[in-house]
């Protein structure tokens, strides 16, 4: 395969710095634009919509009590609100502890002749940190920030330095916010990424839907794609969007994703778990591609995060133009 198909329009994507970099602060610093506010503690940093919190994005590394020390993780977004408060998205659940809310790994990979798995870091392999914030963006109808990440083999060190940018959109209901993500090899060696059931974005959805969370669990998790597909026929397709959604102590909520048409393989597979509330976005379900040193992987997706059942209409409104 041709590696170079990764990125053929890696220069017309590129992101331009939007805003001022963010200061600094052992405790707390604060920007707003629009009805959107941004908030930095020590620990995390939160976009919220007038007064509703959408988004945390982890800076800190997180190990919830009670929880194996090789579960520890920052560089991912948990909780992610609806816009009536509910939390959609779960931290480290019950059995799966290695998954956060919405977040960035490789599972089944090759780098200098040895199994590397960075999605499940129970195995000890490798895993992904914060490493930098490196700026706020701001503009006319959104508010958001880019994070730097490292991609860890716990044998050999630095292997992906991603950039990930999340940018919050101005605007009430549903709540919207796109990602982008740029993994970067900053070695000499190829890291191969192989054929897989799953690996690269992973969303995982509330603790009321996880089967596996006896005191916080109501009801499983549905899932809806484009084409119409539920849980029972939805895994591996190619739908332009994915959404994940089910009962909450306050009625029903959940989130979609809507791959960008522009990214490697779109449209991309899912991965939706039969019995669990997750799924994955992935261009390795049926063949596996390669980074080579210096290159970089993109993608990009748009998140609804909704009320109430899926709005096909609505998720077809907010496709990329």
């Amino acid at each position: 395969m041709n590696h170079y198909q990764l990125f053929p329009c890696f220069l017309i994507l590129l992101l331009a710095s939007c805003g001022p970099a963010l200061e600094n602060k052992e405790e707390k610093g604060e920007g707003k634009k629009g009805d959107l506010r941004l908030e930095q503690s020590s620990d995390y940093l939160s976009i919220l919509h007038e007064n509703q919190p959408v988004l945390n994005y982890w800076l800190s590394p997180q190990l919830p009590e009670g929880i194996a020390e090789h579960y520890t993780r920052s560089g991912f977004l948990h909780p992610i609100w609806s816009p009536s408060g509910q939390i959609v998205s779960d931290g480290f659940p019950a059995g799966y502890a290695h998954q956060h809310g919405l977040f960035t790994a490789w599972t089944n990979t090759t780098f200098r002749d040895s199994f590397t798995d960075f999605w499940n870091t129970h195995k000890g392999l490798a895993t992904v940190m914060h490493q930098e914030l490196v700026e706020v963006q701001e503009q006319d109808g959104y508010l958001g920030f880019m994070a730097k990440l490292t991609h860890s083999s716990k044998h050999f060190g630095p292997v992906l330095s991603e950039d990930l940018t999340v940018r919050v959109h101005d605007r009430k209901e549903p709540f919207v916010f796109d990602v982008r993500s740029e993994q970067t090899n900053v070695t000499k060696d190829t890291l191969f990424l192989n054929k897989h059931l799953y690996g690269g974005l992973g969303i995982r959805g509330s603790k009321h839907w996880n089967p596996k969370d006896t005191v916080n669990f109501l009801a499983p998790a549905e899932f809806l794609t484009s084409q119409g597909l539920t849980v029972d026929s939805a895994n591996h397709t190619r739908p332009e969007w994915t959404a994940i959604y089910g009962n909450l102590p306050k009625g029903k909520a959940g989130m979609a994703v809507i791959p960008h048409p522009e990214n490697f393989r779109w449209p991309q597979a899912v991965r939706v778990h039969p019995e669990l509330p997750y799924f994955s976005v992935s261009p390795v379900t049926k063949e596996g591609f390669f980074i080579a040193p210096g290159e970089t992987y993109i993608s990009r997706y748009r998140v609804v995060v909704f009320d109430g059942e899926v709005d096909s209409e609505a998720m077809n409104t907010l496709r990329w133009e």
